[in-house]
């Protein structure tokens, strides 16, 4: 029988359980985010579109990007910190890479989720209309920035067992992703080094491709492929150190 089955299986109990409060910080987290962060900077920043739509970008990224990372990490940790189950799922047919796998795709089937309803609560509250093409556009772009959260967190989850750690690195990991890659406050607002320094991550190219297709610039594909080969290289590593941790492959 395939590992994979009931691995799915008990993921979809667990989200069974927790449906309706899932549901809800689904709906809540891109609202919280509008009223609290993006309308007060809307009053500051002046920009050539409409700023509140501009930072629906930042919202998407925000909420499914946290989202993917906070499921997955906390899911790694929940199985080898808190309840100690990898002893157990070692003993079975299933293998680091399944494990992770599974993790990962958990991570981003939550991203995901986020990011459908985040999307329709900014294009409700915006009263903003897409192409069919532009969303088929961002659509792709966030699956790569989700899978990239996902592993990342996955990764994370792996390494870091003290809660109170995990807390802050989470926290600094929101703080980055809303103030320091131009999601909610553009680039040119940032001092010269400080936007060379960013340059050089491959996200801050692919969270510059969301911003593009909303203000109908082109799409940068080398920032793409960066980053999907950055998450590549970030999901070797997350295997590599598993079979250290773990001790199975």
């Amino acid at each position: 029988m395939n590992p994979f089955f009931p691995l799915f299986k008990r993921e979809l109990l667990e989200f069974k359980k927790h449906a309706f409060p899932t549901v809800l910080l689904w709906v809540l987290m891109p609202i919280v985010i509008h009223t609290f962060l993006a309308i007060p900077l809307s009053r500051i920043i002046t920009m050539d579109i409409r700023y509140l739509n501009w930072s629906a970008g930042g919202i998407w990224i925000t909420t499914a990007g946290m989202t993917a990372f906070l499921q997955s990490a906390g899911r790694m940790r929940k199985i080898q910190f808190e309840s100690k189950q990898i002893e157990s799922l070692l003993k079975s047919p299933i293998s680091n890479l399944d494990l992770i796998i599974i993790n990962i795709v958990r991570g981003m089937m939550y991203g995901l989720s986020q990011f459908i309803v985040a999307i329709l609560i900014t294009s409700t509250l915006n009263h903003e209309y897409m192409s069919i093409g532009s969303i088929l556009i961002i659509f792709i772009q966030m699956l790569t920035l989700i899978l990239h959260f996902s592993v990342l967190g996955t990764l994370m989850g792996m390494l870091v067992s003290n809660g109170i750690l995990f807390v802050n690195i989470s926290f600094l990991l929101f703080l980055g992703i809303t103030m320091g890659f131009g999601n909610f406050i553009p680039l040119k607002y940032y001092p010269p080094s400080f936007f060379s320094i960013i340059n050089f991550i491959p996200t801050t190219a692919a969270f510059e491709n969301i911003r593009s297709v909303i203000l109908h610039n082109p799409f940068s594909l080398p920032g793409f492929f960066l980053t999907l080969l950055g998450t590549i290289f970030i999901g070797i590593i997350t295997l590599i150190i598993s079979h250290k941790i773990f001790r199975k492959i």
